[in-house]
């Protein structure tokens, strides 16, 4: 069973760093393809998301009650559990950062243009798709974390069992941002920045519980941001947005 996980470990590991970087990244060319002649291309994106990283997070868990003994030592208590006291201050600064975004002036808004054109073809623009996007928030909050800080901290100690911390925070930020590499050079950089942050968390917390609410807020802000500011990509090339007709 243990050699069985151990395989199932490596193929799972090789996939995420390997090829789900430019599977994503291909995805990402054909959802601005189709945006320009099917209606519910993004629709279609949102929920093959969900399928698989739900997939994903239901292999980890396989991997866990298959391992669950040699995951325990993998997996120690955390170091200064008390930075966990620090999360609702970091969603309270999310929610005004977001608030500044939405009620901020014509600067605002073109600095936010600026900064979602690398994800702009993700970006709900209907009712329908607002929910949607929501459910995508939260599988990605919590598929996600079980992925690149449950499986991808435990893997990595497994593989190099006196990595130092600081190691082990790095390069799990690297594979996070790498596995973003549809968003361009400054996205990978930005994820990463992220993704080596949020494993310091998992690691001083020694649980997943307070990352996966800090993931699925960040994602989740997208909602409240004024994304009429923000292009619509298409394949002829971002074009202004329009309000969503009523209802939709």
């Amino acid at each position: 069973m243990v050699v069985a996980a151990a395989v199932l470990s490596v193929l799972l590991a090789a996939w995420m760093v390997l090829v789900q970087p430019f599977a994503g990244r291909r995805r990402y060319q054909r959802l601005i393809e189709r945006l320009g002649h099917d209606a519910s291309a993004r629709l279609h994106h949102y929920r093959r998301g969900i399928t698989f990283e739900w997939a994903g997070a239901a292999l980890v868990g396989l991997l866990a009650l298959m391992a669950h003994s040699r995951l325990r030592s993998l997996w120690p208590p955390g170091e200064h559990p008390g930075v966990v006291s620090q999360v609702p201050w970091l969603a309270v600064a999310i929610l005004a950062v977001t608030a500044i975004y939405r009620f901020g002036g014509q600067t605002t808004r073109r600095a936010l243009a600026v900064q979602l054109r690398p994800v702009a073809a993700l970006l709900p623009r209907t009712a329908l798709e607002r929910r949607w996007f929501a459910l995508l928030s939260v599988t990605a909050g919590i598929c996600e974390e079980l992925l690149y800080r449950g499986f991808g901290l435990a893997a990595l100690r497994w593989a190099a069992p006196d990595i130092h911390t600081t190691g082990l925070i790095a390069l799990s930020g690297a594979a996070f941002g790498f596995a973003h590499l549809y968003q361009g050079r400054l996205g990978v950089t930005l994820t990463g920045v992220l993704g080596a942050y949020l494993a310091w968390i998992t690691i001083a917390a020694g649980s997943l519980v307070p990352v996966m609410v800090l993931h699925a807020l960040l994602d989740l802000r997208i909602l409240g941001l004024p994304l009429d500011a923000v292009p619509v990509v298409t394949p002829e090339g971002p074009q202004a947005a329009a309000p969503p007709p009523e209802g939709s």
